[in-house]
C-alpha cells in the first residue's frame, strides 16, 4: 500500500500539498493538464521521485517519448536517477509501440483490453504504489480515431482506480490559448482531480502558474499561484497571482 502521512500522498512538489491540505488522497487517479512548455513531466517526476525518497516503487510510463530522452531530461535538470533505476525503484516504460499503427495513419484499431491490462499487469508485478502515464493518450491522432481514444481514455482511468493499490497523476496537452481543460474531453470527467498549469503575461513577462481546477475527497485552495522550475528542485510554488 501507499507510504502516506495522515493518509494522503505527497506531491513532492515544493508549495503543493498544502493546496491540497496535506496532499492527494490516495488510490484515485488524477490529471495534471496544461500547454507546452508548462511543467507537466516535471511535476509528475517530482511526485514519482518524492515517493523513491519514501522506499515506494514508482512507475513512469511514456506514451510518446522514447525512455531515454526522459532519462536525459531529468538529468538535464539536475536529478540523478540511475541508482533508482538499477534499483527498480522506478522504473519507465515504453508504450509508444502500443499507438504505432495511429501514428502511421493506417486504420487498424486500438486493442484497449490489451494495454489497459498490460499496464495493469506491470503495476501488480512491480508492487507499485505510485503511477505516471504522460500523457494519457497520444497527441497525434486522426479525427476517426476520436471516440476509440475516448473510449480507451475512459476505460483506462476507471480501471486504474478500481485497481486503488497505487496513486496516479495522468498528463493531457491543452492546445495553446485553448479554454478546454483536456485533450479529448474526457479526461477532465473521469478523473478525481485537474491540475492546470499555464503560462500567463503579466507585467510585460511571462510567467507560470498552478491551479486546482477540483479534487475529490478533499478540501483544496482554489488559489491559482505562481511557480518556478529550479534545478534539482523542479517546480517551486511562490505566491497567488
Amino acid at each position: 500500500m501507499p507510504i502516506m502521512t495522515d493518509d494522503r500522498v505527497s506531491s513532492g512538489v515544493e508549495g503543493f500539498d498544502k493546496l491540497l491540505y496535506g496532499g492527494f488522497p490516495p488510490g484515485r487517479a488524477y490529471l495534471v493538464s496544461g500547454e507546452p512548455g508548462t511543467g507537466k513531466t516535471i511535476f509528475c517526476f517530482q511526485y514519482l521521485l518524492a515517493g523513491v525518497k519514501l522506499g515506494e516503487k514508482c512507475i513512469y510510463i511514456s506514451i510518446d517519448e522514447r525512455p531515454e530522452h526522459v532519462i536525459r531530461d531529468a538529468q538535464e535538470l539536475g536529478w540523478d536517477i540511475k541508482d533508482a533505476l538499477a534499483s527498480g525503484d522506478l522504473q519507465i516504460l515504453d508504450l509508444t509501440d502500443y499507438f504505432g499503427t495511429a501514428r502511421l495513419g493506417e486504420d487498424k484499431g486500438i486493442d484497449i483490453n490489451r494495454i489497459i491490462e498490460d499496464v495493469l499487469g506491470f503495476v501488480k508485478k512491480s508492487g507499485a504504489t505510485r503511477l505516471v502515464i504522460d500523457p494519457i493518450a497520444p497527441l497525434v491522432f486522426s479525427k476517426n480515431k476520436v471516440p476509440e481514444i475516448s473510449e480507451y481514455i475512459r476505460r483506462m482511468i476507471f480501471a486504474i482506480e478500481s485497481n486503488n493499490t497505487c496513486t496516479t497523476l495522468l498528463t493531457s496537452y491543452i492546445p495553446v490559448g485553448s479554454e478546454v481543460f483536456s485533450q479529448h474531453g474526457v479526461e477532465e470527467f473521469a478523473a478525481s482531480g485537474i491540475i492546470v498549469l499555464r503560462i500567463l503575461k503579466s507585467n510585460n513577462k511571462f510567467i507560470r502558474t498552478i491551479w486546482l481546477r477540483k479534487m475529490r475527497g478533499t478540501r483544496i485552495d482554489l488559489s491559482e499561484y505562481s511557480f518556478e522550475i529550479l534545478p534539482q528542485r523542479g517546480l517551486v510554488l511562490r505566491q497567488p497571482i
